[in-house]
């Protein structure tokens, strides 16, 4: 099983493919123009969940998806750049930026793929604490984004 956190984008997206491990085996930013190329050359023969964010454009990435016969779980995107700012001070260091307040941080790059990474290590966070009480239904239609 694989998953693949999307963060979708009007003019770019954000792409993070995962094994059931935690294994991040894709990284990248990719043009919106080129996504569903993408998501098709990344994910051949794989059995894969995707992550989408709610973003304003998850509806028409939701339908490219279904269109594929992706299995899609939605799912809240809100301060997913601030984690991903995180994420990426965790890996990648501070730097000089140590001095600054948490606040001030900014890594003057796009972090549409490790908001993808933030939005997999969302789902599989909920899908675990699920399982463990016995609640588990990714398909339920209360959830935002159905």
């Amino acid at each position: 099983m694989f998953y693949l956190g999307l963060d979708p984008g009007k003019d770019k997206c954000g792409l993070a493919l995962v094994n059931e491990d935690g294994q991040v085996l894709v990284q990248k930013i990719v043009f919106a123009s080129s996504l569903e190329e993408e998501l098709l050359r990344i994910t051949n023969g794989k059995d894969v969940v995707v992550i989408l964010g709610d973003g304003t454009t998850s509806e028409k990435y939701l339908s490219m998806l279904t269109k594929h016969g992706f299995r899609v779980n939605v799912i809240r995107e809100s301060f997913s750049t601030l984690d991903a700012r995180e994420l990426y001070f965790k890996e990648k260091g501070y730097g000089w930026q140590i001095i600054l307040p948490k606040g001030l941080r900014n890594p003057n790059i796009p972090l549409d793929d490790y908001a993808a990474r933030v939005l997999v290590n969302r789902f599989l966070s909920e899908a675990t604490s699920k399982e463990i009480d016995g609640t588990r239904d990714s398909n339920k239609k209360d959830k935002p984004g159905y």
